[in-house]
């Protein structure tokens, strides 16, 4: 099994096109079974520009710790964030240098692997990410994964709203079905604790970054009910309709990390899937238009599939609903991987009546450590118009009916920016069981680490028109919230877990509610 299904960033590109990201030049090596060449670089045309942005290195001929201390020092100094999120870098030095010390001293790429995927989750960001750009890096990280969250116990594990942790999927003849747990079963307490306390210690660090609480609580729930083939936990439950609880052992299993699989929220391209068409359009029953966006970039030449630019399917898809005189249309950017930084307002021009401002894009200049807004160009890798911003510029065929988005934690980067274009609309709503990722920075930045690892970031901002960073995470929050919000009940959490679409039936009553005024 990859180890795309446990672990690695939200995205294998972020929002500037005109970056060559570590995480894409890892999924096309591991995909051919190669190794990273030294020319992993930034790859843009050379064009004369005032604002210089800052260079990717390579550490990896150090040693661990002189890697990570190198790394520590380019990251603090160039991290979009630092400020917006208060990020106390000595703090990080002070606790994580001594892992990674101990990890070089045993010689143990799995712990220094660990040390500094946790030392990268500490802040809180979909686009920063610790991956593998060699074949050997990665089988290290598959062996990590299969050892220490290999085995499950034959269940999924759901937070409601009202605070209850329970099984909202129990697996047939597996370990928690064969004593007695059934589905919607409440847990009481697992491994000896409470269940409300086993979930706040549970260790997510195999999984991705967590820029917002909901991810947070979600890459619990997930690694909770995980464990190394052959452990046990001792576990108290109550089934639906009982008044008695149950108090059980249960041995983990080796199920090809199926639970994982079933509850991994990153993106399409996260999960290291390549549709064949990007865009994707229906007429639904009752006059409803249906538009599924999988990402803001064109599918690679070396791909199959359709190469039509994605732009222009996503013109022709709103073209062919107007003339099928659709009420309302539904645009799921549920999985969104982002992409090109223009395109959002792109698609957006379609739906907007006025022009309209999007974005500044204000990127960190390493030589001063100051801010410079520019607007890049996917293009060419040029930053252009100093001081200007991006903006919605209406044209073409306009659809000016009800629209409503359909969002998950795994709509990430430029895939936000859609959701947020929709919300602004007064004729647009977004819906989903919980917000966008939260990782809308410019990203780019970039280190080559010993052991075949790499690791990216980001090092510029979006801001809105106040000049106010937007979408990004901080403090637990961030992303574009929903306008509905889908209940996270035993019944809608049971549903989910057998395949039910129940985002998009909240989405079709949204819509529907919005064509009847």
């Amino acid at each position: 099994m990859s180890a795309a299904v446990v672990d690695g960033p939200d995205r294998p590109s972020g929002r500037a096109r005109y970056w060559c990201l570590l995480a894409a030049v890892a999924v096309l090596l591991l995909s051919a079974g190669g190794a990273a060449p030294a020319a992993a670089q930034p790859a843009r045309e050379t064009v004369q520009t005032v604002y210089t942005p800052p260079q990717g290195a390579d550490f990896s001929a150090l040693s661990w710790v002189g890697a990570f201390d190198a790394l520590h020092d380019k990251l603090s100094r160039e991290y979009a964030f630092t400020a917006w999120k208060s990020v106390d870098w000595p703090a990080l030095y002070a606790e994580y240098l001594p892992r990674v010390l101990r990890a070089e001293r045993a010689g143990d790429l799995g712990a220094y692997y660990l040390a500094l995927k946790r030392y990268s989750m500490e802040l809180r960001d979909g686009h920063v990410g610790v991956l593998a750009v060699t074949a050997p890096a990665q089988r290290a990280i598959d062996d990590l994964a299969k050892r220490r969250a290999g085995g499950g116990f034959g269940l999924v594990a759901t937070l409601l709203d009202d605070g209850r942790l329970v099984a909202s999927w129990v697996k047939p003849e597996g370990p928690a079905a064969e004593a007695g747990m059934r589905t919607g079963a409440e847990l009481v307490r697992w491994g000896g604790e409470p269940a409300a306390a086993a979930l706040a210690h549970a260790d997510a660090s195999l999984g991705p970054a967590a820029p917002t609480d909901w991810r947070a609580v979600h890459e619990q729930s997930r690694y909770l009910v995980r464990a190394p083939v052959g452990a046990a936990r001792r576990v108290v439950f109550r089934n639906r309709g009982e008044r008695v609880t149950h108090g059980v052992r249960l041995t983990a299993v080796d199920d090809d990390f199926e639970t994982l699989r079933m509850t991994d929220s990153r993106s399409v391209l996260g999960k290291g899937t390549w549709p064949e068409r990007v865009v994707e359009h229906a007429v639904l029953p009752g006059g409803v238009g249906y538009l599924r966006v999988y990402f803001e970039l064109d599918l690679p030449a070396e791909l199959p599939g359709d190469h039509t630019p994605t732009l222009t399917l996503f013109r022709e898809a709103v073209a062919e609903l107007i003339a099928a005189q659709v009420k309302g249309v539904v645009l799921d950017i549920r999985g969104n991987a982002g992409g090109y930084d223009s395109m959002p307002p792109a698609f957006m021009a379609s739906f907007y009546a006025r022009r309209s401002f999007y974005e500044y894009q204000n990127y960190l200049d390493p030589a001063t450590g100051t801010f410079q807004i520019w607007v890049g160009d996917d293009a060419t890798g040029a930053f252009l118009d100093p001081g200007q911003g991006l903006w919605i510029e209406p044209g073409g065929q306009r659809f000016g009916g009800p629209l409503v988005a359909l969002v998950d934690n795994g709509c990430i980067s430029s895939g936000e920016g859609v959701a947020m274009g929709v919300k602004r609309l007064p004729q647009g709503k977004v819906v989903g069981i919980c917000g966008t990722n939260g990782s809308f920075g410019l990203t780019g930045d970039w280190a080559l680490m010993p052991g075949g690892l790499g690791v990216d970031w980001p090092f510029g901002q979006s801001l809105d028109h106040r000049k106010v960073v937007q979408i990004d995470s901080r403090r637990g929050g961030g992303g574009v919230t929903p306008d509905v919000t889908v209940p996270m009940t035993l019944r809608n959490a049971v549903r989910l877990y057998r395949g039910d679409d129940v985002v998009l039936e909240y989405g079709l009553a949204a819509l529907r509610g919005m064509m009847v005024r």
